[in-house]
């Protein structure tokens, strides 16, 4: 977890004139950092950066293991500084795997110190000697990409003095324009922070614009640091939002006891928002691990361990909604989720042709957003039985057997407003002996959906998700492209769906794998949508082929029957 921000005051650093400083221009500071890595260097990086993330002074890693490391960076006297260390793996630098620990100095002075943390740690410094009035815009909670219409210029605003300020004047512009200004009476002591909304909302239009905030006239007088005063945050504003598919991905594995106790409460609450389902604004991938111990979950593969070290998961069950984690299990969560808006369109087109699958996908942005995104598109299994596992769970959905092309995704060019791009991407499954490493399907294609989603490689943040069921490719028939059979495996009760072109007899006949038949129906069906199913409890466990017929057309899924 994210450590309390330190502010250190530095009276002294501008007064060394020691050599340290001599390394930078005139009104900048040197900074020190010493790492000393633990077991998985690889998983360690910095940044100095501004406030809002904007500008960085400096930045390093990944490192190597158990190996010190001594970069420098030049930092400007008087805006405030914030330095950040990063575990990508999420247990910092000490002490489980190593004993790696750092330390920042500022002109001989420590200001950060630390090892043991989570996924990240901060420090907030200052490299010029306290004044008695000073005010720093340390926030500004404008989404990156927003709705046109409306929007409250609201943050946080931080007394970097000595003095308490009583009385000051709120400000922002946007891109470079007029002022607008509301005096506000408040009291903020010395090294606390105050959380603003301006009395005027900015009547945001479509395109790219810099909103600007700061104080101003401090009780009465001039800011007397005003090197640290303005916010300035660069946002775009969308030709249009569009209904969000809320993506909850979720790390977890056969061999994880939390795992299978959290499916006993989690399980139902994504099967009643229809997760994975046409109409559904839920969408579901799940990334089998080979942890815990025993590790030997026959659904882990590569691709799975490239989104684990994606995110720095460092324990499972582990979930994430639109790139967040979350703990909270309810219905409601996952609906506030996908009412938020989104300014983005996927369509996707998922077809099969043997044991061949290809995912077309198009994603329409509608605004400008700025930043490195990748297109993921995943291959899942909606559900299938396995009793091989360490803990009570046998039944596993939504389960990721394949990233098209693979865990890393599709980097996409710039994202530009009303700019389509489209991405076609093709894999040949094996169906049967799913093993740690292999992308082998448990079941069938019928099986399976096509999860797509745009991700913000620096947020995590997922812009926006979409779902596609399998069809068919153009060499087979009507019936075949709507048929649809669940669950599968199945126990007892198979649902068949199908489409009819014309009311008339279907012919439906069940054989083993040696061409036995063990089943075989016919009725009659009006035309439309058709809804049928058929009592498998005396039927030997195994794999079935499921043939059905109608007229001319003819339409085959294969069927595991377990118990």
């Amino acid at each position: 977890m994210k450590k309390t921000l330190t502010l250190l005051f530095l009276a002294t650093v501008l007064a060394a004139g020691n050599t340290t400083m001599a390394q930078c221009p005139a009104g900048e500071s040197q900074v020190q950092i010493n790492i000393l890595t633990d077991n998985y260097g690889a998983e360690t990086t910095w940044e100095l950066t501004g406030p809002s993330g904007s500008p960085v002074y400096g930045s390093g890693g990944p490192y190597g293991n158990n190996q010190t490391y001594t970069p420098t960076a030049c930092v400007p006297n008087g805006p405030v500084i914030i330095f950040t260390i990063y575990d990508s793996y999420g247990d910092g630098i000490c002490c489980g795997f190593g004993q790696g620990n750092y330390t920042v100095t500022v002109g001989g002075t420590q200001v950060a110190s630390g090892g043991q943390f989570a996924s990240m740690e901060s420090t907030m410094f200052l490299t010029s000697p306290p004044v008695a009035l000073d005010l720093a815009v340390m926030s500004l909670d404008l989404d990156l990409v927003m709705p046109q219409g409306n929007q409250n210029i609201s943050g946080s605003i931080r007394n970097f003095g000595t003095s308490p300020v009583s009385s000051f004047t709120l400000n922002y512009s946007i891109d470079n324009g007029p002022a607008v200004s509301q005096p506000v009476t408040a009291t903020i002591a010395p090294g606390a922070n105050y959380n603003y909304t301006h009395g005027t909302p900015w009547n945001a239009t479509v395109g790219a614009h810099t909103v600007k905030v700061w104080a101003s006239n401090l009780n009465g007088q001039a800011d007397a640091n005003p090197l640290n005063d303005e916010l300035e945050v660069g946002v775009s504003v969308a030709l249009q939002s569009v209904q969000r598919k809320a993506l909850m991905e979720q790390f977890t594995s056969s061999t994880c006891p939390p795992c299978a106790s959290l499916e006993n409460t989690w399980g139902p609450v994504l099967n009643g928002v229809n997760t994975n389902q046409s109409g559904s604004n839920i969408a579901a991938i799940k990334y089998h691990l080979n942890y815990p111990s025993p590790g030997t979950d026959p659904s882990y593969n590569p691709d799975a361990a490239t989104r684990n070290t994606f995110y720095g998961v460092s324990g499972i069950p582990s979930r994430y909604i639109d790139g967040t984690m979350f703990s909270t299990s309810t219905a409601a969560f996952l609906n506030n989720a996908a009412a938020r808006p989104a300014f983005m369109g996927i369509n996707m087109n998922y077809t099969a042709s043997g044991n061949s699958v290809t995912v077309e996908v198009t994603i329409t942005p509608y605004a400008d957003f700025t930043g490195t995104h990748r297109l993921f598109i995943g291959v899942t299994e909606d559900q299938y039985s396995y009793s091989g596992g360490t803990t009570s769970q046998s039944v596993f959905k939504y389960v990721m057997r394949k990233m098209l092309p693979n865990g890393s995704g599709i980097l996409l060019s710039n994202l530009t407003a009303g700019v389509p791009q489209t991405f076609t991407q093709s894999y040949t499954f094996a169906s049967g002996a799913p093993a740690p490493g292999n992308y082998n399907l448990w079941t069938n294609l019928d099986n399976t959906t096509a999860v797509a989603f745009v991700q913000n490689m620096t947020t995590r943040e997922v812009v926006q998700a979409n779902i596609s069921s399998i069809g068919v490719g153009i060499e087979e028939n009507e019936l075949a492209r709507g048929l649809k059979v669940f669950p599968n495996p199945t126990n007892d009760l198979l649902n068949v769906r199908f489409d009819l072109p014309a009311a008339g007899n279907v012919h439906m006949e069940l054989t083993n794998t040696l061409g036995q038949r063990v089943m075989n129906i016919g009725e009659s069906f009006g035309s439309g949508a058709q809804l049928a199913t058929f009592d498998l409890s005396g039927v030997v466990p195994g794999m079935y082929h499921l043939t059905i017929t109608h007229g001319d057309l003819r339409a085959t899924r294969t069927i595991s029957v377990t118990r």
